[in-house]
């Protein structure tokens, strides 16, 4: 028994066919809306973000000015003094806020750990006998059932094909016969 196959076509493959593209939408005037808002926001900070450096480029010139010519503190020099508190007790808050996050973290990481001792190792050591089981199960049914399947059916294709040229042999020794009959009766 033979089986013939047709190679399909590269264009009809659908091994080799491309993904359709999703189509692509329109966004709607709420998205647009949002995304000019956002980008509004966004262009307002970094405006206020360069003015903020730029006051603090001349604070810091009018505190080093005051400070070379011995005048005295000025108006700068303070301002200048006070972010410079302000910016240490922020990062000092930061600090106590990044130690508190990583206990959280820490515990976290814990809680995952026995998670996984305790629920997932269980259930990979019965996924584990599982397959164990799988494994023998294949392995006997493919010693015990299907090889002797197997080694019968080949025998008794053998045997088939055996009957099937003896029957042809007697076929063609009648059609023989019947061909010489047929030749003395002319």
């Amino acid at each position: 028994m033979e089986v013939q196959t047709q190679p399909v076509p590269a264009t009809e493959s659908p091994l080799l066919q491309a993904p359709e593209a999703p189509a692509a939408t329109e966004p709607s005037t709420a998205e647009l809306r949002a995304r000019r808002l956002l980008i509004t926001g966004l262009v307002v900070a970094g405006l206020l973000l360069l003015g903020l450096v730029a006051l603090l480029v001349l604070l810091s010139v009018d505190a080093y000015h005051a400070t070379y010519t011995g005048t005295g503190p000025s108006p700068g020099m303070v301002v200048v003094g006070l972010l410079r508190d302000a910016a240490i007790i922020f990062v000092a808050f930061e600090t106590l806020i990044i130690g508190a996050l990583m206990i959280v973290l820490i515990l976290q990481v814990q809680s995952l750990v026995v998670l996984l001792r305790d629920e997932v190792k269980p259930m990979l050591e019965a996924v584990n006998e599982t397959l164990a089981t799988v494994r023998g199960t294949t392995q006997f049914v493919s010693h015990n059932v299907v090889s002797p399947v197997v080694k019968w059916s080949g025998y008794l294709a053998g045997l088939r094909r055996i009957v099937q040229e003896i029957s042809g042999l007697r076929k063609s020794e009648k059609q023989q016969v019947r061909n010489s009959k047929e030749v003395d009766n002319e």
